[in-house]
């Protein structure tokens, strides 16, 4: 197994697309120094270990983290509820949504860096998931949400989501922001409608911790009822 995200989409995302080989997107070793263990940290553990391959998330977030130099050990402040907001086929506020496909993803800040080189194997990989859909899991680290749209924007246009099934979105690290009248939620809704498909946002995926492991090259089905969330993950 290889564990990261952020700058290790470079692994992870390239792992499943190049190599076929899952891998797990969630916290980095220094994580688990905190004590105690936040849940997240266990599912992340139990993951590894092969023990555990149905998520559904946590009911709080960080939105300030404690952790300084002089206590790097500190757990998770968390302190505000998580709120899913869906949409369906059309873009438009929903209640409930079911949707499956083959899991990849990762930082989009990374992503938009790979479209067009070398490393960029995305058509054959959405090929080879023919009749199975891509199910893909976003989440941003320093992007503002013009940027957020751009890179998607970007992704689109390359053929990345031609073989979407859904879209699970993760916190942005600047959730809250606004520019010109866009948010984080039409930033990704406004590149992301054309393809017809639910798109789940401000999951517990990325930046803003706790995030749970999703494991990439996996097959997911990802169920929102309301605010009840399951993510179960078949390695076949």
């Amino acid at each position: 197994w290889f564990m990261g995200y952020s700058d290790n989409t470079n692994l992870t995302f390239l792992l499943t697309t190049l190599c076929d080989t899952a891998s797990v997107y969630g916290p980095c070793a220094p994580a688990f120094g905190m004590k105690p263990w936040h849940p997240a940290l266990q599912d992340a553990y139990d993951v590894l270990r092969g023990r555990k391959t149905v998520m559904e998330g946590y009911p709080l977030f960080e939105t300030e983290s404690k952790k300084d130099e002089e206590h790097p050990l500190e757990p998770y402040n968390v302190t505000a509820p998580r709120v899913i907001r869906a949409y369906d086929g059309q873009g438009k506020p929903c209640e409930k949504v079911s949707v499956q496909g083959r899991l990849t993803g990762g930082c989009l800040d990374i992503l938009a860096n790979l479209a067009g080189t070398k490393f960029d194997r995305v058509r054959e990989f959405s090929d080879r998931c023919k009749g199975e859909g891509v199910l893909w899991f976003l989440e941003s680290c320093d992007l503002t949400v013009f940027g957020m749209r751009r890179a998607l924007w970007e992704l689109a246009h390359a053929g990345w989501f031609d073989n979407a099934s859904g879209f699970l979105i993760g916190r942005p690290y600047l959730m809250g922001q606004t520019m010109m009248g866009l948010d984080a939620y039409e930033a990704v809704l406004s590149p992301l409608r054309e393809f017809g498909v639910p798109v789940l946002m401000d999951l517990d995926i990325g930046h803003l911790p706790p995030m749970m492991p999703v494991i990439s090259g996996s097959y997911g089905r990802a169920e929102l009822d309301g605010q009840a969330l399951r993510l179960s993950m078949e390695l076949s």
